[in-house]
């Protein structure tokens, strides 16, 4: 029994600089986490919309679309058609097709009358709206292979409406 007295249970004294580094990485850590939390209150890695607009003549073209999303998220695309004089015949917009590849699609909102692809784009035709205005919807999600972002330009290619055309881009935050 007298070996067992002689060992102590007592820790080893510890450097003190080896003290202070372990401070410091604990300090480190909890300021990373902090920012974190900062990030998702302050939605500065969330979902943000944002518009442009081109017009001449008394026609215009805004896209209201997401500037930053994440994956997963619903993400809105909007595009507004109006026209001071009406609409006499269908309207027709094209896209970039590998802009909306990126997205789980789900809808468009009004269904057009008529879709095609021709290379890269995406021509959707819609019917003529009553009154001045036409208004398409964009309904999906960014899929998770979305990569870090994606550029496209929507324009308007419609015969007796002039040629409108605006460019944007969405980013993907992890």
């Amino acid at each position: 029994m007298v070996g067992a007295r002689t060992v102590s249970t007592r820790p080893e004294q510890e450097p003190l600089d080896h003290l202070r580094r372990h401070r410091a990485a604990r300090r480190a850590g909890l300021a990373v986490l902090g920012l974190v939390v900062w990030l998702g209150l302050s939605n500065i890695v969330g979902l943000r919309t944002t518009s442009t607009l081109a017009s001449v003549d008394g026609v215009s073209l805004s896209v209201t679309y997401a500037s930053v999303t994440r994956s997963g998220l619903e993400t809105p695309w909007r595009a507004e058609i109006r026209s001071v004089d009406g609409f006499e015949g269908p309207v027709t917009i094209t896209t970039s097709a590998d802009y909306f590849d990126r997205f789980d699609f789900n809808q468009w909102y009004p269904e057009p009358s008529g879709s095609s692809a021709q290379g890269d784009l995406l021509r959707l035709t819609f019917e003529a709206p009553e009154g001045d205005v036409l208004l398409v919807r964009f309904d999906g999600r960014a899929s998770p292979t979305f990569g870090l972002g994606s550029a496209a330009t929507t324009a308007l290619d419609t015969d007796g409406l002039p040629s409108l055309a605006v460019s944007y881009r969405t980013v993907v935050m992890p």
